[in-house]
């Protein structure tokens, strides 16, 4: 019962404090209409750290709700495979997620050469 009263608190200060983590880390807010073919990629880039930085945030999401389920599963070996399950998918994703952030940042600095 202790373990249980601070999983859910600790769910819920973690579940209050994303927002907060992920969101300081955007820094190229769009501000102006683009009034030339030549301010795009800034466009794109901040449209990108929008998406990468909500992906991420969900992410986080996913891997408390992981741990969660868990710590709730009781020694239930279904529930158990199943938080397994759900951590190991969110831990694929954050790796293709940041692969394809440095591919990308690998093929800008090979075309800007």
């Amino acid at each position: 019962m202790f373990l249980k009263k601070i999983a859910i608190k600790t769910l819920s200060v973690t579940i209050g404090t994303i927002p907060l983590v992920t969101f300081a880390q955007l820094t190229t807010p769009v501000s102006a209409p683009i009034t030339s073919i030549t301010q795009l990629p800034t466009l794109l880039n901040s449209i990108l750290g929008w998406f990468q930085a909500i992906f991420f945030g969900i992410a986080g999401i996913f891997i408390v709700l992981a741990a969660f389920g868990y710590l709730t599963a009781g020694g239930d070996e279904e529930k158990v495979r199943g938080a397994k399950q759900m951590l190991v998918y969110t831990a694929v994703a954050l790796a293709v997620a940041v692969m394809a952030t440095a591919v990308r940042g690998i093929v800008v600095t090979l075309l800007s050469v």
